[in-house]
């Protein structure tokens, strides 16, 4: 459960493929004009991520198109913005633990500059992709980059590719406000629940995803736990769109696709749902 609200990046994500340890798939088959390319993404901003990902570069300089889970050039909309207001008689503080509160307000004012109480009428799924943006964006080691997705879209951007986000902003977010202001604060306790007990999740998939052990990435999302409506609001139907998203351009040309590699396994991930719709999808494994 990675996702994104104003300027502040999510993440969410990582895993890929249904096929063994890689990162990366060719697809091709169905008719399509050129061969296009997968890349499961990790949002952060850990050297070693970046240095695990040069490796695809050679693959995006083939493709016409880059298609990235947003653009991050996209402006968030001020109705959108409005439509994420709770309204009248809400307020995150009285929805969550005083304990929590106490923490998010700290984490929230490390992160943006701003106490949580600006925040106040938001709804929480604005705040948890804040709190998930302070975990994931600059990961666990002390050599900081850009996040990768930034990375990956200023390398297309420079070699002057088109550039296609598979959702907006605004999907993304309102995706989730199909849930009650309720389960978004219950999200958001879980997170920061996550964070207190230093559980090392985020460590785990890090290292998996170096490792590029895709079996051990799925294993580790799958004990999650999340509730079945959250995980469908957060993956399942993000996956649906996507895939349109990627089929429709991808009849059309050459595309490199960068999404949360979180998107890519299991029976309604988007590989399973290309490989469903007629294409061939084949793993590119890394070099020994």
């Amino acid at each position: 459960m990675r996702v994104l609200a104003f300027a502040i990046y999510i993440f969410v994500y990582c895993s890929a493929g249904a096929q063994n340890r890689s990162l990366l798939y060719m697809v091709t088959g169905n008719n399509l004009p050129d061969t296009s390319y997968i890349f499961g993404t990790m949002h952060t901003g850990d050297v070693r991520v970046i240095q695990k990902a040069l490796r695809v570069l050679p693959y995006l300089s083939r493709c016409n198109m880059f298609a990235p889970e947003i653009d991050i050039h996209d402006k968030l909309d001020m109705n959108v913005i409005l439509r994420l207001m709770m309204g009248k008689g809400y307020s995150i503080k009285s929805m969550l633990p005083e304990r929590e509160y106490r923490f998010l307000d700290s984490l929230i004012y490390q992160q943006v500059g701003m106490p949580a109480a600006v925040f106040d009428n938001v709804a929480p799924v604005v705040l948890l992709s804040i709190v998930e943006a302070a975990v994931l964006v600059f990961g666990d080691s002390a050599d900081l980059h850009e996040p990768l997705d930034l990375y990956l879209t200023n390398i297309a951007r420079r070699e002057n590719k088109k550039v296609i986000g598979l959702e907006t902003i605004e999907e993304q977010l309102l995706v989730l406000n199909t849930l009650t202001y309720q389960e978004q604060a219950d999200l958001l306790i879980r997170e920061i629940a996550a964070i207190q007990q230093n559980n090392f999740r985020t460590h785990d998939l890090l290292q998996h995803y170096l490792n590029e052990n895709l079996d051990e990435i799925n294993r580790l999302e799958n004990s999650d736990s999340l509730p079945e409506k959250f995980y469908d609001a957060l993956v399942t139907q993000r996956n649906k769109r996507m895939t349109g998203k990627i089929i429709s351009l991808i009849k059309k040309g050459s595309v490199f696709v960068a999404v949360g590699a979180l998107h890519l396994p299991g029976k309604e991930g988007v590989l399973t749902m290309l490989e469903e719709r007629g294409f061939n999808v084949q793993a590119i494994p890394p070099p020994e």
